[in-house]
């Protein structure tokens, strides 16, 4: 059984996030192009979701250089 590391449980659930937000961005656009205005309410949540994210990432980043660069052991999963 592989290993999950602090990093790369960090990166998978970034992917998922930012998958996401294009999917909702998407929608978003084709809900606009269709004369909805609930579109333009869809992209204004997408927009605030990934500047959460962002400041998610950076705490994170923050965080894991605290601990060291070099310190992936596996994190413990209960």
């Amino acid at each position: 059984m592989a290993s999950v590391t602090p990093s790369s449980r960090l990166l998978f659930w970034l992917r998922i996030s930012f998958v996401g937000d294009a999917a909702l961005a998407a929608i978003g656009g084709v809900l606009i192009a269709q004369g909805e205005r609930v579109g333009y309410a869809v992209l204004v949540f997408v927009a605030l979701r990934a500047a959460l994210g962002v400041v998610a990432l950076l705490i994170a980043a923050r965080a894991i250089a605290d601990t060291g660069p070099h310190d992936d052991r596996p994190s413990v999963i209960r």
